[in-house]
């Protein structure tokens, strides 16, 4: 008998209780749209950060500079095929072919993608021209974007080649 009355005490009146209490404590849930689902990543609109003295830790406490953003120049979204089409800055020298005439000199320079072209002195890139070819070293002079071989620049860009071990002679 006394064991009926434990059981109803603490098994039955707690789970009757249960459901009752739950409702009072939270408050009902906002209807999201059925045919949306939230982002991954999404944040209730009602919830507020509260930093009692700390700092929010998804806030970045070092700011960017926005000085630097503004000061580099907008790389056009579509750009000539070819070797006309390859910023300096993307270009890198696979080799150099040089001979004893000065103009049958070569570079050749990798692209992204893969890519690789043969430029001899007077080619263009995207925003340089090849100036000079020498055994160890590439001058580009930069132009700007879209200008001729013929601009005059103010900026030369020397570019080394590095043969590895057992290639220098």
């Amino acid at each position: 008998m006394m064991y009926r009355v434990f059981l109803l005490i603490f098994v039955l009146i707690p789970a009757l209780g249960l459901p009752a209490y739950s409702q009072v404590q939270q408050p009902p849930a906002p209807a999201a749209p059925q045919n949306e689902a939230p982002p991954v990543l999404a944040v209730p609109k009602e919830y507020r950060y509260n930093a009692r003295g700390r700092r929010d830790p998804f806030v970045n406490p070092v700011p960017k500079p926005a000085a630097r953003a503004a000061a580099a120049p907008p790389i056009p979204a579509v750009r000539p095929p070819g070797l006309k089409g390859v910023l300096v800055a993307e270009a890198s020298i696979s080799g150099v072919v040089t001979s004893k005439e000065p103009s049958m000199n070569v570079v050749v320079i990798g692209a992204p993608g893969n890519k690789t072209y043969f430029a001899h002195v007077g080619d263009a890139l995207f925003d340089a021209v090849v100036k000079e070819i020498k055994l160890d070293t590439v001058t580009f002079a930069l132009t700007a974007p879209g200008a001729g071989a013929n601009e005059p620049t103010s900026r030369e860009i020397v570019r080394k080649v590095r043969p590895t071990t057992g290639e220098a002679k």
